[in-house]
Order: structure tokens, then C-alpha cells, then sequence
């Protein structure tokens, strides 16, 4: 197996994967992860009367750009005769592949199966007539939207060897729904691209649904994700403060992508950061569960950066009595401060400060300006 990057529109060369994923034995038949993670494919041992006991494998690319031990699937999916034509879908969960050890109609058949959120396979579902035959059918192929498959098929009716076939999915046979998020990011103030890592978060989990590079030429990234799913996104690049924000994934179609350029500040004195994913109960200074990927995010963020110095604030929206807002605003920046010194933070780097709703950022007659006005953030004061 090789792999190469496409960079401004180009392709590097390639380059071999290397131990542990490619051996002595027959590694083939790719499938990379929408999420840049794990990479699925197929390893058949070498014998003197050819390959045998083909199974599907997986490997992960870890932060550091290396891949683990690849593992055999479970033997749920893997069996005894040969699988084949591993494909995983962008939702991240199906998978479709061919095998003629499982139940089924003659020759390779065509089956899909569902990762669950502990991680478990479930039984494989062959594909049925008319899709599987007594022939072979193989190398399926599943479109984003999940309307259509492709697969090749030596069935009679054909031109000879191996054909293409299309068909529509049922709706039993169909993946998660999921569409995209693209975008740009850039130095706010030069508008010049920069090639930014970002990580998507899914919140309900606090797992990292996607983490990669926009592209190092243009700053453009695309990515897939489920839809219907609240996420985190994280965007730094060294030298400039980190941006935040959450949202709904819906509303972007496979044909019309959801679109959210980021530009990113240098880090500068006085350069102030809205804190998006940092939450509280309504009235209340306890930081929720949700809240600790943001607050990690920030604390590697001054770990990186030994020598900054920040101003923790509060900021409420003008409902209720002021004095209390301004109380509870100033909780809630001592609240993300003691978590920030418990996780290693010296004292003498932050401070904090209530403002009440003194500073507001949008219009306090609309919920959603409101909302926006209630938010924790932080200002560079040294650096």
C-alpha cells in the first residue's frame, strides 16, 4: 500500500506505508476513514499455491503521523473463507465488503455491516438478489448521499470477465445520512491562507470526530460528517490565538456543502478570544461536562505559549438585577480560572474580571443576541 497528499491541486509522490501495515505477505484494497483515522484493507498470506485466508484489517494514524499494529476485524465479519473489496462509508460506521465465507448465494457475495458506538460489528446482511448472484460480485461502492452502489459482477449478460453495475440502495441497505463542511482559513488581518490544524468535536460524546490540516496552498479544507449531531470546532495554527465555535450540523446537502471560513488573529496584547464551548446551567457558575474539551483546548494553548499572559471574563446578557450579573459573571471566569490552575496553570498568569452585561457584543432585544452576549472569553494582556 502507498499513499500521497494533494497538495494546491497537486499530487506528491508516493509513498510506501511501510511496517506495520505493509508486509511480506499481500496487502491491498484501501479504504481510508472519512475522518482521517483508521484505514481498512485487505491482507492475504502468501503460500507456495498463492494467497489465502484473506481477511479485512485495520490500522489508526495516530497525531504523530504513525500507523498502530493493524488488527484483524472481528470474526464476526472476517471468516474462514475469503473477504475482499473492503469499502467503509464517510458516515464512518458502514462498511460493505465481499466475501464466500458467509452464507450466501455462490461465489463472492456482497454484504454490509454496522459499527455500533462501542465499537461492535453487527452480523453481516447479504446484499440479496438481484445484487448477489451465483457468480461473483465484488468491489461495491457506495456515493455520499448513499443513493447508489456500483459493483463489478461476472454474471451472464455482460461483455465478459468482470462488468459494472449501478443500482439503488433500499432503504435497509442505506448508511447515515452526512454531508460537508468546507471552508477556508486565513490570517484575518493579511487574508492570506494558512494551513491550520482543525478538529471537529462531537459534543454529545466529547469524542474528536475529525482532526486534519487545511490544505498548506489554499487554506481550504472539506470535510464529512454525520448530520443532525451538535460539534466543536477547534481551528490554531502556531503564532495565532485558537478559534472556537458550536453548531448543528444540518442544512448542507451533498451538493451544497455547510461553509464556515475561519480567520485566525496573531497572537497580540489586547487580541481577545470569545470562549464558544465553554457552558453553564442558566444562572448558574458550574462549569458542565461539555465544557472541558474547549477548557483543554485552552490550557494547551498556554502550555504551548509559556510566556502569555490572559485576563479570564465574564459577560452576561441585561436580563435580571445587574448586580447579580455582575456576581455571576464573575464566578464564571474564576470558574474556568480554578480549573485552568488545577490542571497545572501558574496563578500568576491569569487573572479574572466580571463585566456583567457592561460589554455587550450583539443586540440584547433578540434571544439569539442574548445568547451571544452571555459568553466567557479571554484577553491576551501579555505576551
Amino acid at each position: 500500500l502507498f499513499y500521497a497528499y494533494n497538495i494546491g491541486g497537486k499530487w506528491t509522490n508516493p509513498k510506501n506505508l511501510n511496517n506495520p501495515v505493509n508486509t511480506m505477505h499481500w496487502e491491498t484494497q484501501p479504504s481510508f476513514s472519512s475522518d482521517g483515522k483508521t484505514l481498512y484493507f485487505v491482507r492475504g498470506l502468501k503460500t507456495r499455491g498463492g494467497i489465502k485466508n484473506q481477511d479485512i484489517y485495520t490500522s489508526e494514524l495516530s497525531e504523530e503521523g504513525t500507523w498502530s499494529i493493524p488488527k484483524s476485524l472481528s470474526n464476526v465479519v472476517n471468516t474462514d473463507g475469503r473477504e475482499e473489496s473492503v469499502f467503509i462509508h464517510p458516515d464512518g460506521k458502514t462498511l460493505y465488503f465481499s466475501s464466500d465465507g458467509h452464507p450466501g448465494m455462490g461465489g463472492l457475495d456482497i454484504y454490509m455491516t454496522q459499527k455500533d458506538e462501542n465499537g461492535n460489528w453487527s452480523k453481516p446482511v447479504n446484499l440479496g438478489y438481484p445484487i448477489n448472484t451465483f457468480n461473483d460480485e465484488n468491489s461495491l461502492l457506495v456515493d455520499a448521499a448513499g443513493q447508489f452502489a456500483y459493483f463489478a459482477s461476472n454474471r451472464e449478460g455482460g461483455f465478459g470477465d468482470l462488468d459494472l453495475y449501478k443500482f439503488e440502495l433500499p432503504q435497509h441497505l442505506k448508511p447515515n445520512m452526512v454531508t460537508y463542511l468546507a471552508g477556508k482559513v486565513y490570517d484575518a488581518e493579511t487574508k492570506q491562507p494558512l494551513p491550520a490544524r482543525f478538529e471537529l468535536i462531537d459534543l454529545k460524546t466529547g469524542h474528536v470526530a475529525i482532526q486534519s490540516y487545511a490544505d498548506e496552498v489554499t487554506g481550504e479544507y472539506l470535510v464529512c460528517l454525520p448530520v443532525n449531531q451538535d460539534y466543536a470546532l477547534n481551528v490554531s495554527h502556531n503564532g495565532y490565538l485558537f478559534h472556537s465555535e458550536n453548531f448543528t450540523l444540518t442544512g448542507g446537502t451533498i451538493t451544497k456543502p455547510f461553509e464556515k471560513n475561519v480567520g485566525l488573529n496573531k497572537i497580540k496584547v489586547g487580541e481577545t478570544v470569545v470562549l464558544k464551548n465553554v457552558f453553564f446551567e442558566t444562572a448558574k457558575y458550574d462549569l458542565k461536562e461539555q465544557s472541558r474539551v474547549e477548557l483543554d483546548k485552552l490550557l494547551a494553548f498556554l502550555t504551548k505559549n509559556p510566556n502569555l499572559k490572559i485576563e479570564l471574563g465574564g459577560h452576561t446578557d441585561n436580563v435580571g438585577d445587574k448586580k447579580m450579573n455582575q456576581v455571576l459573571s464573575d464566578n464564571r471566569a474564576k470558574a474556568v480560572y480554578s480549573y485552568l490552575v488545577q490542571k497545572g496553570i501558574a496563578k500568576e498568569r491569569l487573572t479574572t474580571k466580571g463585566y456583567g452585561d457592561t460589554l455587550p457584543i450583539a443586540d440584547n432585544n433578540t434571544e439569539v443576541g442574548r445568547a451571544e452576549n452571555r459568553r466567557t472569553e479571554f484577553k491576551v494582556i501579555a505576551n
